[in-house]
């Protein structure tokens, strides 16, 4: 398998969980331990947003060479 597609399905599934830890978030925020979820939530999509930009600047210097 490629590296960026290897990358991209990575980023992809961290987004899905990132979702759904969001929506748990959402449903159990009276509790006060609901704020691990979020937490975990926010870390989830930053991982993602940061899997796709790295996919993106490989296949910008692979154009390159």
């Amino acid at each position: 398998m490629k590296e960026t597609l290897r990358l991209e399905l990575l980023a992809s599934a961290q987004l899905i969980i990132g979702m759904i830890l969001i929506l748990l978030w959402s449903f159990l925020s009276s509790e006060w331990w609901s704020v691990i979820l979020g937490f975990l939530a926010v870390f989830f999509l930053v991982e993602a947003i940061w899997h796709y930009m790295l996919c993106d600047c490989l296949r910008y210097f692979k154009k390159r060479e």
